[in-house]
């Protein structure tokens, strides 16, 4: 069985230097991935797009993790995700989890994120 915490481990250290690029090399090749409130994403690829869509943004932002729970090949992430405002303070700060599942390569099967 994959350790998830190794696996994930990777990708979250992707997330808190603002590395999507690294960050959507973590995912499997026929990953689903979901944000809150939005469609699902199939594939590699297509998380590689949509990282790259929200990077040519140029928003700031940081991915803050608050604790993981591991259980063989699964975790819940629990996090924070800031947009800081201009003058220093937090413009907007979203907190949730995401329960993540690995495959048998160790990469991200899938990951399903839910708010508050």
């Amino acid at each position: 069985m994959t350790n998830v915490a190794d696996g994930l481990a990777g990708v979250l250290a992707a997330f808190a230097r603002g590395d999507l690029t690294a960050a959507a090399a973590g995912f499997g090749e026929r990953v689903t991935y979901c944000e809150a409130r939005k469609p699902a994403v199939h594939g590699r690829s297509a998380v590689a797009a949509h990282f790259a869509r929200f990077a040519a943004t140029g928003a700031a932002w940081q991915f803050l993790v608050d604790d993981v729970i591991t259980n063989g090949d699964r975790a819940c992430v629990v996090y924070r995700f800031v947009v800081p405002g201009g003058d220093g303070t937090a413009r907007l700060e979203r907190a949730g989890c995401a329960l993540v599942r690995l495959d048998a390569r160790g990469q991200i099967a899938e990951w399903r994120e839910y708010e508050g």
